[in-house]
Formats: C-alpha cells, sequence, structure tokens
C-alpha cells in the first residue's frame, strides 16, 4: 500500500512541477485539455514505471511463507 501512495506523491509532484511551468508559460489556461493532457499524461508515465520497478521494491510473499520458517519439520 505504501509502495503505491509513494507513486501518487511522485506523480502529483512532478505533474504539478510542470503543470505550473506551463501555466506560467501561457501555453495553456486553467482547465483547457492542455492541463488535463499534462496529468493524465504523468499518470500514464508513474503507472508504467511503479510498474516496471516493483520488483526492486516488493517480494514475493509466497517464496517468504513457503520456505521462511524454522520450526517446519519435514514429512
Amino acid at each position: 500500500m505504501i509502495y503505491v501512495s509513494v507513486w501518487v506523491v511522485i506523480w502529483g509532484t512532478a505533474s504539478s512541477i510542470v503543470d505550473w511551468l506551463l501555466l506560467h508559460a501561457d501555453l495553456y489556461q486553467e482547465g483547457s485539455f492542455g492541463q488535463a493532457a499534462t496529468f493524465a499524461g504523468y499518470g500514464a508515465a508513474a503507472s508504467v514505471l511503479a510498474v516496471r520497478l516493483s520488483s526492486r521494491f516488493l517480494f514475493n510473499s509466497q517464496v517468504d511463507d513457503e520456505g521462511s520458517d524454522s520450526n517446519q519439520f519435514p514429512d
């Protein structure tokens, strides 16, 4: 759950910074398609990165559950 939350913060921060820059450069207006596209594009990029990098940060709990208990005895 924390992994997803971190990516939401990354997405929101990055897209807000770019949005602020584009708004102050008068490239689009608030509430325009350009603003929506900026947030949607950064959301898609953050999603792709989150999935691709997930193997570095998330571990397979099934592997941990099957063989890590030292109190198990063989049948």
